[in-house]
């Protein structure tokens, strides 16, 4: 093996967890590349125990998995990896808290939202591919996004409404690689919002991104 890579979930409230086409995607992926893969479930989201909107027990859940991932394969570098909440609280976690932080070597961030949905209309507005109508810029998330020094890739559709790529392109950090994929919407799919994963489009996007953290 060359290594590993943890892979996280879209937001537990809003129905994600880790069958989301996009997280096994990555993960399959990943293995093909030669890297042992784990997928995991926050707290409150399938068999996993606790509360779905305990946002310090999934920091909890990050660390657990990335600590059992580094024991089972000790050997090389080691891909922290997320889809829309989970690629924010991966940078979270890596920014806010680095002594309690996984030990990785470099991330995978897919989709990382800027402009969270907080009311019903504007997570409907996101299904459907629509302008956001009520939120704002986050500007933690820029932050932290920002202040990441490891090797960073970075994959965004052109549609996305939550995770624009010209605010991504403004604060990624100069070394981080961006790839913004064409007609694609926030789910990767080619619908305006909510819809099928373009797998081949998406797919190769994340082979060119692992390539590039693997050497």
């Amino acid at each position: 093996m060359r290594g590993s890579t943890v892979v996280a979930h879209p937001h537990p409230a809003h129905g994600g967890n880790m069958t989301h086409p996009v997280v096994i995607c990555v993960a399959e992926r990943a293995a093909s590349a030669g890297l042992t893969a784990l997928r995991f479930d926050f707290a409150g989201v399938g068999q996993s125990e606790g509360d779905r909107a305990d946002f310090e027990g999934h920091l909890r859940d990050w660390r657990m998995a990335a600590t059992d991932l580094r024991r089972r394969v000790p050997t090389g570098p080691l891909v922290g990896a997320g889809f829309s909440y989970g690629a924010r609280s991966l940078a979270w976690l890596l920014h806010r808290d680095p002594e309690r932080a996984p030990q990785v070597e470099g991330v995978l961030l897919l989709a990382p939202a800027t402009r969270v949905p907080t009311t019903r209309r504007d997570f409907g507005n996101l299904l459907l591919g629509r302008d956001l109508s009520e939120a704002t810029l986050d500007e933690h998330v820029l932050e932290n996004l920002r202040s990441l020094t490891c090797p960073m890739e970075v994959i965004v559709g052109d549609r996305d409404v939550v995770a624009p790529h010209e605010e991504l392109a403004a604060n990624l950090p100069a070394h981080a690689d961006l790839q913004v994929l064409s007609g694609l919407s926030h789910f990767f799919s080619r619908n305006k919002g909510a819809g099928p994963l373009d797998e081949d489009a998406f797919g190769a996007a994340v082979d060119v991104a692992y390539g590039r953290l693997l050497t």
